[in-house]
């Protein structure tokens, strides 16, 4: 069975940015039922607002669901599976995998060598699962440094599409031989889990940005008016419209040209030594 282990909806927030996540929960449900998965895990940024709506969908679609939420610890990200009660953020690692435990769920280290050190790094190793591709990982090389230290110690691994819009939803497939939640998380503890890899494309990428800046415009604007200088505004306010309000293909381009300097800039931090 096809399993979607890391998507978020528009439960999920930012900071500057608020819109991070901009999919309503049951149509989350409703799209990765008509790619042909059988079960997906609502993993929101600190929160599990989205569960009612999903567990609700995913009951009438004939669908496994599994609650999740991605909880910002001490340490970095973590992914909670299988729990039941809500995780509150802040918490040291140690401290929340002791609570995900106590709920009989499980903890997965998604992005774990992210460049813009979200994950856990080498702290990965205390969860009990850990991301060896995740599909917004698209300068690649932290996949690669996860696949190799993951694979080094023989730990369960699986994929994550992280997806934060409709278009990116089932990126990364997790095919799994689990009927339920119990019987899924059980093959995910044993490290049964067949991955099929996609990255998300940079257009997708670019579209997903636009319409969160389009959506968090005035929080935005908030923001540089309060911090930024007056000729720093007002170059920010320019290209924020200009971007908001262009779909020209030209900022793919230079979508394509910030992944080039992000893959230069991971092979930088992770090949030469940086958190390995």
């Amino acid at each position: 069975m096809k399993f979607e282990l890391h998507c978020h909806s528009w439960y999920s927030k930012g900071g500057t940015v608020p819109w991070e996540g901009l999919v309503p929960p049951r149509e989350i449900v409703k799209v990765l039922k008509r790619k042909g998965f059988g079960g997906l895990a609502l993993t929101d940024h600190d929160t599990t607002a989205g569960w009612k709506d999903v567990m609700s969908e995913a009951k009438k679609q004939g669908m496994v669901f599994i609650p999740g939420v991605e909880i910002s610890t001490k340490s970095g990200h973590m992914i909670a599976l299988g729990i039941d009660k809500f995780i509150k953020s802040g918490l040291s690692l140690e401290e929340t995998l002791d609570l995900v435990h106590k709920q009989g769920g499980i903890a997965v280290a998604p992005h774990p060598f992210d460049v813009r050190e979200e994950g856990l790094g080498r702290e990965f190793v205390k969860a009990d699962a850990a991301e060896i591709f995740n599909s917004l990982n698209i300068s690649r090389m932290e996949n690669r440094v996860a696949e190799r230290e993951v694979r080094k110690i023989g730990m369960p691994a699986v994929g994550g599409s992280d997806a934060h819009s409709l278009e990116m939803l089932g990126a990364a497939v997790n095919f799994i031989n689990g009927h339920d939640v119990d019987s899924a998380l059980e093959e995910i503890r044993k490290g049964r889990v067949r991955i099929e890899r996609n990255y998300i494309p940079v257009p997708v990428v670019v579209s997903w940005a636009r319409k969160r800046m389009e959506k968090s415009y005035d929080d935005i604007e908030k923001h540089i008016k309060a911090n930024y200088s007056a000729p720093k505004a007002a170059l920010s306010r320019f290209m924020l419209k200009r971007f908001v309000n262009s779909e020209s293909r030209a900022w793919d381009v230079l979508g394509y040209f910030a992944v080039s300097v992000s893959i230069a800039y991971s092979f930088l931090r992770l090949t030469i030594g940086y958190r390995t």
